[in-house]
């Protein structure tokens, strides 16, 4: 598609980057007018904390934050070792799925799979970054925070055995001991920056190479769903 970021077709999708707490929240302008962050690591509010509600609005769990897109500090929980990581008691369990399916009746593999992400758009200068999408300089594959440091954890995507009882899974997060087979080597899964071209808006069918997001590509689809 000519207006998004990702490169991809069929794939699995995973938005992160939409919560930070803020420890008061005017109830009637839905505004961060405290301090955001997790404890322990309290900052002045910014303008990323938009969309507020107060721990009276939370329905399982009384707490108060935004929901606005965390960017450009990348330090909202989804930037926070907070994924699932085995520890059941504080984390969630991992969501599991399987790669997709293709032909006539939907029983065959995909040959290749490829993990990508879009750190370096949301870095972007007309979102408040310094990612210079044109040519890829300024760009990290790690977000940075409002301090200027990368963020304390950025997710990656894991396979299961092949050889459960359930055939191999994915699951994005953090590594599960006893659950992740591989990890692709971490946040360095999601390889090195690649150009894509785009149409120009107005530009007559004029193409332009973009780095919008980074990429590694298999050779071989590394967890096959069972058929």
């Amino acid at each position: 598609m000519l207006w998004t970021a990702h490169s991809y077709n069929i794939a699995f999708d995973e938005e992160i980057g939409h919560f930070d707490y803020c420890n008061n929240v005017d109830a009637n302008t839905f505004s961060c007018i405290g301090q955001e962050g997790a404890p322990g690591d309290l900052e002045p509010t910014d303008g990323d904390d938009a969309a507020c509600f107060p721990a009276s609005a939370s329905l399982l769990v009384q707490v108060s934050g935004c929901e606005g897109t965390n960017a450009p500090g990348f330090d909202g929980t989804s930037y926070l070792a907070d994924w699932p990581d085995g520890n059941t008691y504080l984390h969630p369990t991992a969501q599991l799925f399987t790669s997709p399916l293709t032909g006539n009746e939907f029983n065959k593999n995909y040959s290749k799979a490829a993990l990508e992400t879009d750190t370096s758009r949301i870095e972007a200068a007309d979102l408040g970054g310094t990612c210079n999408t044109s040519n890829g300089a300024g760009c990290t594959l790690v977000p940075p925070t409002d301090d200027g440091v990368p963020a304390a954890f950025y997710p990656f995507f894991s396979i299961t055995s092949k050889h459960g009882p359930n055939g191999c899974r994915w699951f994005i997060g953090n590594d599960v001991p006893g659950q992740t087979a591989s990890d692709f080597g971490g946040v360095t899964q999601y390889g090195t920056l690649l150009p894509q071209q785009f149409l120009l808006f107005g530009g007559g069918g004029t193409l332009i190479t973009k780095y919008d997001d980074y990429q590694q590509a298999f050779s071989n689809n590394p967890c096959p769903a069972r058929n």
